[in-house]
């Protein structure tokens, strides 16, 4: 612990030193996220923002086209995926395309982690998403959608600052696993907390990324628990940087506080294993 804490000095010194921070979250995805929740939203709208960028343009027409998403016929237009997956689908994946970009480092041990982060963040989104859904809980699913894409948005920031200092280093700067793991877990929270209070995203987002870990959460906070619950299942699953398959999801507290069922849990687990190999894939990013 104590080593940790040295290294989050080394750390916080260095970011403001040379001024590493992480983007703002896209204003478009934002934008884009809400007006599709309006009764007036147009696809002619939607469509323009996903062909003002070749790769949006790619990112949807792959994900239209594949099994996670039932494609069955191709796709071969933004028009037709747009129609096939609808707008609010649409506009997360343009969201997920946007964020996705963030997860990148030069040093390949880093440049792994991210890759680790991403694919734990995307199924984490869409886990909380789909719970939603399921639970009945209608009109807070992209709140528990960008919320999950967010909530270790610490991590991200961190492991990006480790690979400044890696790169700008005169000698080799390497952070043993165990202890960028250790690093990972007790400054995170707090670190993404910062970030998106900076930000002036929504409360709603800014409570999830710093309570997704507190011992006593709001149990009336739905998506914060939603996202809790997801964030969990990625865990008994491997998705990410942790494994932990003893780990029993039904005798969790978000559980019992969203009245989940024994069944719908186990279709989460899959759930999350296949949205893990589907938008993790290094080919298919």
């Amino acid at each position: 612990m104590a080593g940790a804490a040295s290294l989050l000095e080394q750390i916080g010194e260095f970011a403001e030193e040379h001024r590493v921070t992480l983007p703002v979250v896209s204003p478009v995805a934002i934008e884009l996220m809400a007006a599709v929740q309006r009764e007036d939203a147009r696809p002619s709208d939607v469509e323009a923002v996903v062909q003002s960028d070749q790769v949006l343009i790619a990112e949807v027409l792959r994900s239209a086209n594949s099994a996670f998403y039932g494609g069955l016929s191709p796709v071969t237009s933004v028009q037709a995926a747009i129609f096939r997956l609808g707008l609010v689908q649409v506009a997360r994946l343009v969201f997920m395309a946007t964020e996705r970009n963030r997860y990148t480092a030069h040093q390949p041990a880093l440049g792994a982690v991210m890759h680790r982060l991403w694919a734990h963040s995307s199924a984490c989104a869409l886990g909380a998403e789909w719970l939603s859904k399921k639970l009945g809980h209608r009109g807070i699913e992209q709140e528990a959608f960008v919320g999950g894409l967010l909530h270790d948005i610490g991590k991200l920031y961190l492991v990006r600052v480790l690979d400044e200092m890696a790169a700008t280093s005169p000698e080799p700067f390497e952070t043993p696993k165990a202890f960028l793991l250790e690093l990972l877990d007790v400054a995170h929270a707090s670190q993404g907390f910062r970030l998106v209070s900076e930000w002036n995203l929504p409360a709603v987002y800014s409570t999830i990324v710093r309570d997704h870990h507190a011992d006593e959460p709001d149990p009336t906070n739905i998506p914060l628990q939603l996202v809790r619950l997801a964030n969990r299942a990625c865990h008994k699953v491997g998705v990410g940087l942790k494994h932990e398959p003893e780990l029993v999801l039904t005798v969790q507290s978000e559980a019992a506080m969203l009245l989940t069922s024994d069944v719908l849990l186990a279709e989460l687990e899959i759930l999350l294993e296949d949205a893990a190999a589907f938008h993790a894939k290094p080919g298919g990013r």
